[in-house]
């Protein structure tokens, strides 16, 4: 077993609860710190993320880096820790485990009247070749700055039955789960034409915009720039900017926290001017695992609801290198 699968395959509340005892509160379990003596529980673990998080330290992560942690060794010999539990405890047969113990408890969870989201249907890789493109309809976006080489890059055509600029949606393994839409009808208001629309249900927001096009540059930089929308993504693109992707929407959502968390790279929010971040639930959850920055438009370069890249490069850059830790 790969180690990545192995790591994801322990159990990191029942591995830690080797050292301490936990204490469910709301969801997430809290106990007294095993890496530092305390008074006060301050060492909490989420297992749907399956991480932990120690507040009297500072320290979080996956079961592996709680080893290192805890026994003060490299990554080689927390591996060799972490094989032997996992021998001991036959981790290999942990997955079905697991499966079996959800089928039982699905016969005592109380039937909801709500509907469950569906997830989004993964769609042809030719799928975008039925629009057109139009590079004079796409003259739109050209003159707001994006690139001819970004529009292509990600895909971006024209829809003559809706006039709408389209673009597809990719999950984080780059396969085309919807299409995006923007009117470039002038008269969009008045006709009650939705500006952005998707073409198909959207279903389960599980996926950030860009991610997978982007990824090799996200990972060699360890750090990934979120705005809200795509054209910021295809603008900072055009910049040569290419880690970044887009939540696409003005929050983060549990799925995004969790592909955020997996992705291990530091997080720096870029959203529009007017959304505060420290309000946004999932990511003060996100900061105990994941280093999180913004921007903060401190001087007043922006206006209300911009993003910061729509008042060019250089009030960009001064944005930037002006961010802050979010603590």
């Amino acid at each position: 077993m790969e180690l990545d699968e192995l790591v994801e395959s322990v159990d990191i509340l029942e591995y830690i609860s080797q050292y301490t005892d936990f204490e469910e509160r709301n969801g997430e379990y809290w106990a007294l710190s095993p890496l530092k003596q305390e008074n006060t529980p301050s060492f909490s673990v989420s297992t749907d993320l399956n991480r932990f998080y120690d507040f009297s330290s500072g320290k979080g992560g996956t079961v592996l880096s709680f080893i290192m942690a805890y026994n003060h060794c490299g990554t080689r010999q927390a591996e060799q820790i972490l094989r032997q539990y996992a021998h001991d405890n036959n981790v290999e047969g942990y997955a079905a485990k697991r499966m079996e113990s959800a089928k039982v408890a699905k016969r005592f969870v109380k039937r909801s009247h709500h509907t469950k989201e569906p997830k989004s249907a993964i769609l042809p890789a030719d799928y975008m070749t039925r629009y057109k493109k139009d590079y004079e309809k796409l003259a739109i976006w050209e003159n707001e700055g994006i690139s001819r080489a970004s529009l292509d890059k990600f895909e971006v055509y024209y829809d003559d039955f809706s006039s709408r600029i389209v673009y597809p949606i990719r999950d984080i393994n780059g396969y085309i789960i919807n299409v995006s839409g923007r009117t470039i009808d002038p008269d969009w208001k008045a006709k009650k034409l939705r500006k952005y629309t998707y073409f198909k249900p959207l279903g389960v927001l599980d996926t950030i915009y860009g991610l997978a096009e982007n990824r090799e540059s996200i990972e060699a930089a360890g750090e990934i720039i979120l705005f809200e929308g795509a054209k910021s993504v295809m603008l900072a693109d055009t910049w040569g900017i290419h880690n970044t992707g887009a939540v696409m929407t003005s929050h983060l959502n549990p799925c995004q926290l969790k592909i955020l968390v997996k992705l291990g790279a530091r997080v720096v929010f870029a959203l529009d001017k007017g959304i505060n971040i420290r309000e946004d639930e999932n990511i003060k959850r996100l900061k105990r695992y994941v280093p999180v920055e913004y921007i903060y438009d401190a001087g007043n370069l922006l206006e209300d609801k911009m993003s910061p890249v729509d008042a060019g490069y250089e009030i960009w850059q001064k944005l930037y290198e002006g961010r802050v830790k979010y603590r």
